[in-house]
């Protein structure tokens, strides 16, 4: 690979336009080696600007910040100017940093989602439990109406009992008084 070339972009926020067609270079790659320079060169001019005052920056540079884009040599279809590999390369880097956005938007809705969903799986657990001592309650309520069942079933049994005893005592005295009365 040769040495890259290096081109000075003014640095904006903005959306840009974004051109593709077959035959393009690999901009990914371009994008990639830029961010890669930038951070390079912003790692190693901190220490410059440092130590250098502002009153003593060069009075061509612009007052506008200003983005250092390196774009290598044989990026460029043949006739491209490097100003143009350089923008589609920005424009590359754009798309990926709204691309890095998009994703970071869709994360933090995840996380909303999952608070809310573990909010609501809380209150639906929570309302289990309650329904899940009611029932027991209940079931206990019911184990404990069942034997007095029981005992009032083995009264009655022992009422009727004592019951057709004494009809059958009484038809038997009605057959004898019948009897004898004739």
């Amino acid at each position: 690979m040769a040495s890259p070339r290096s081109v000075h972009l003014p640095f904006r926020s903005g959306k840009r336009a974004s051109s593709s067609s077959a035959g393009e270079p690999d901009l990914a790659a371009a994008a990639r080696e830029a961010v890669v320079g930038f951070l390079h060169d912003s790692s190693m001019a901190a220490p410059e600007r440092a130590a250098t005052p502002r009153a003593a920056a060069s009075p061509t540079a612009s007052t506008s910040t200003m983005t250092r884009v390196r774009i290598p040599a044989g990026l460029g279809a043949p006739g491209a100017t490097a100003d143009s590999a350089a923008v589609r390369a920005a424009a590359t880097l754009e798309r990926i940093e709204a691309a890095a956005a998009k994703v970071e938007a869709d994360i933090q809705q995840a996380l909303r989602k999952q608070a809310e969903l573990q909010a609501g799986a809380g209150a639906a657990a929570e309302a289990a439990v309650r329904a899940a001592a009611q029932s027991w309650i209940a079931a206990h309520k019911s184990v404990a109406a069942e034997g007095r069942a029981r005992v009032i079933l083995g009264l009655m049994t022992r009422y009727l009992a004592v019951t057709i005893a004494l009809v059958v005592i009484t038809l038997i005295f009605l057959i004898i008084t019948a009897s004898t009365a004739h």
